[in-house]
């Protein structure tokens, strides 16, 4: 494990500290070290932080000011240092910007407040309810005594609050109070003292380079004082020290990335815990969620992405749990639907059962989500046979729909916010057909497969026909070409409609770029509205192309518009205002670490793909272990030598294709049985490791 800021040594002292004594304690000056997340950086233009944990219903957001706001109250921080308050806290950083442990500082003259907080999910059957466990210290670090006071007070929401808990309550209120300790009572807070009425308060005299702590429990529902006062015998430092444990414990679970690019590990670090964080229980099934300040629904094209993005990271046992939850949206029609009108729920959900359940799965648990697969494709097929044969009387004859082949007319309220036919609903209900033939195939039962392909290319052709009949050399968000990019941005990648070298893909993409005005994040609605997310299957699109500068680029842009906790918003101005689009987005975390790993290992074909989109720095020796594909788990290593490429992985019972590191070519033609293929090397089935020698193009 990396070294954090709170060493072995500090969290010793700390057991021994944090009784909630409000003395100075000078001697331990040198042993506590001052905390520094302001040198973590954020993109964002006011910080902000989430305490969440999986199964918990609420969560606690640390907002710009350094107060915490489950959705139901607030617990505002008033720090002073001789009655001068203290400055907000300029960023909310994580540790090493992607583990569990938030840390923030406010300053007063010579008083630095340093705050650190950790989420402490309760253990079944009460892990709905989440402890936050806060630090608070005062730092001397002027040269003459100050006097330093803390209050901090238990407050309704603000009148217009960004966000409502689902489950508060209006009236009556919560009551505002502090656990006692004695009183058999429920209580918002905890301080280690008895508090008469919603304000906490704590001052001393610090002494230079002294300082004093306090520590307080935050639960996110009212909460009984005896089990708050229980949850307080385990010290802050143990409770640091078992988030950091777990964290490890976590990502150790899934699959292994060593990569000599820390920004890109740390990104992938904090986009894995946060989407085993975003998910709750329904019964006896998970299902995954938005964060808790935004939505808590489960959206199938948000859930999709997040389950997905599990499965080809290592994480397949979480995943298939989120498919069993994913069976309760399926309507008695079959179509799959979790919000009016976003008829894309129903090809994504089949697309997930594929790419979750054939990743690791056994036979056997295929069966159920064929039946659904199979309900969901007779929905398809009879509203495309209703809309084939319907249409509008003119004199003696019928005149068929335009677009009668597609799926009908939605309103979705989202994505595209149009009501039309959207070209997305059409490219995804023949991604789930595929998926839905990919599984009865695994399963042997060839003559369904064989009917699901009969449909899926005859829906092929009659969406190319479609195109055909806009007069467009773009694909559109709808058939009447209206409505914001969002579904056709995906019809190249992951729905595979149309082949990557189609130009109508490539036109697609460069409209999407004109309207951001530079290849990177695309825009939603104007050029000053950056979207997350939406935009980034165009990078993997643009990889299968061999198109790398486009990707780089996207890249690079997910990489910077990340928080100082390591992920990011899903809608958010150039000046990176998020308005009440709070961060952090599972979507977001989810694309990523989909655009990372198609880059290092791509097995959406039939073919296994390795380096398509590695970067530049990548090749100086990296590890991937235990990546799910289709064919097993495999490992992989790669480096770029002097004159050499050397890649080394699991084999597989398929021809594995490996692209060169950027800027270099063959210099010689490889040994047989490989292939040269300009800067691809195609190695046939069973190979286990590949020399090739190359040179940089000139």
């Amino acid at each position: 494990m990396n070294r954090v800021r709170f060493g072995r040594a500090r969290i010793f002292v700390l057991a021994l500290a944090i009784s909630g004594c409000a003395s100075p304690v000078p001697d331990r000056s040198e042993t506590l070290e001052p905390m520094s997340p302001d040198s973590i950086p954020d993109a964002y233009a006011r910080p902000s932080g989430a305490l969440m944990a999986a199964g918990a219903t609420r969560g606690y957001q640390v907002d710009e000011h350094g107060d915490l706001y489950d959705g139901e109250w607030k617990v505002v921080f008033t720090p002073t240092a001789d009655g001068q308050p203290a400055t907000p806290p300029r960023t909310i950083a994580a540790l090493d910007r992607w583990r569990p442990v938030l840390q923030w500082v406010r300053r007063a003259g010579d008083v630095t407040w340093e705050f650190e907080a950790v989420a402490v999910p309760e253990r079944a059957p009460r892990d709905t309810v989440l402890v936050v466990s806060l630090l608070v210290r005062a730092r001397n670090t002027g040269n003459a005594p100050h006097r330093a006071e803390l209050s901090v007070t238990l407050a309704p929401p603000d009148p217009d609050p960004v966000f409502v808990a689902w489950d508060a309550r209006d009236n009556p209120r919560v009551a505002l109070r502090w656990a006692s300790g004695t009183a058999r009572d429920t209580a918002l807070a905890w301080c280690g003292e008895s508090v008469a009425g919603a304000t906490f308060k704590a001052a001393t005299t610090l002494a230079p380079g002294a300082v004093f702590e306090r520590r307080l429990l935050l639960p996110t529902y009212p909460t009984a004082d005896h089990l708050l006062a229980r949850n307080a015998r385990i010290s802050h430092a143990r409770r640091v020290s078992e988030a950091l444990q777990s964290a490890n414990a976590a990502l150790a679970g899934g699959t292994s990335f060593a990569l000599p690019d820390s920004e890109v590990v740390s990104a992938m670090n904090a986009a894995r815990l946060l989407l085993l964080a975003c998910r709750e229980r329904r019964g006896g099934a998970w299902v995954p969620i938005g964060n808790p300040f935004q939505y808590r629904d489960v959206w199938l094209r948000d859930g999709a992405r997040v389950a997905h993005a599990l499965a080809i990271t290592g994480y397949g046992s979480v995943a298939r749990e989120m498919m069993a939850g994913f069976i309760g949206y399926q309507w008695p029609n079959g179509a799959f639907l979790s919000q009016r009108g976003q008829l894309d729920g129903t090809g994504q959900a089949l697309w997930a059962f594929e790419q979750v359940m054939l990743r690791g799965a056994r036979p056997e648990e295929l069966d159920p989500y064929i039946a659904a697969g199979q309900r969901a494709w007779r929905w398809i097929e009879w509203q495309r046979t209703a809309g084939r044969t319907s249409g509008t009387r003119e004199g003696g004859s019928v005149q068929t729909l335009r677009f009668g082949t597609m799926l009908p007319f939605a309103e979705p309220r989202d994505g595209e916010l149009v009501r039309a036919q959207l070209t997305g609903n059409d490219a995804w209900a023949i991604a789930g057909e595929r998926a839905l033939e990919r599984l009865l195939r695994t399963r042997g039962r060839t003559a369904s497969a064989d009917s699901v392909a009969r449909d899926r290319a005859r829906y092929t052709d009659d969406f190319i026909a479609a195109l055909a009949r806009t007069g467009l050399d773009y694909v559109p968000p709808s058939w009447q070409g209206i409505g914001r990019d969002w579904g056709n941005l995906a019809v190249g990648w992951p729905c595979a409609v149309l082949p990557p070298g189609d130009p109508r893909l490539a036109a697609t993409a460069r409209r999407a770029w004109e309207q951001a005005g530079e290849i990177g994040l695309t825009v939603y609605g104007h050029r000053d509205s950056l979207h997350g997310y939406v935009g980034n299957d165009l990078a993997t699109w643009a990889l299968l192309t061999g198109w790398t500068a486009p990707a780089d680029s996207m890249l690079d842009a997910m990489l910077h518009w990340r928080t100082a906790s390591g992920t990011a918003a899903e809608l958010f101005s150039r000046a990176g205002d998020f308005g009440r689009n709070l961060p952090p987005h599972p979507t977001a975390a989810a694309a990523l670490l989909a655009q990372v790993r198609n880059r290092l290992i791509y097995d959406d074909v039939d073919t296994l793909r390795l380096t398509l989109g590695a970067r530049r720095s990548w090749w100086q020796g990296s590890q991937v272990k235990g990546a799910p594909t289709w064919w097993g788990p495999i490992d992989l290593e790669f480096q770029h030598g002097k004159n050499q490429v050397t890649w080394r992985w699991s084999p597989v019972p398929v021809w594995t294709v490996l692209t060169l590191p950027p800027g270099t070519r063959l210099t010689s033609s490889p040994p047989a049985p490989l292939q040269g293929q300009g800067n691809r090397v195609l190695a046939p089935p069973g190979t286990r490791e590949v020399a090739v020698s190359v040179g940089f193009i000139d």
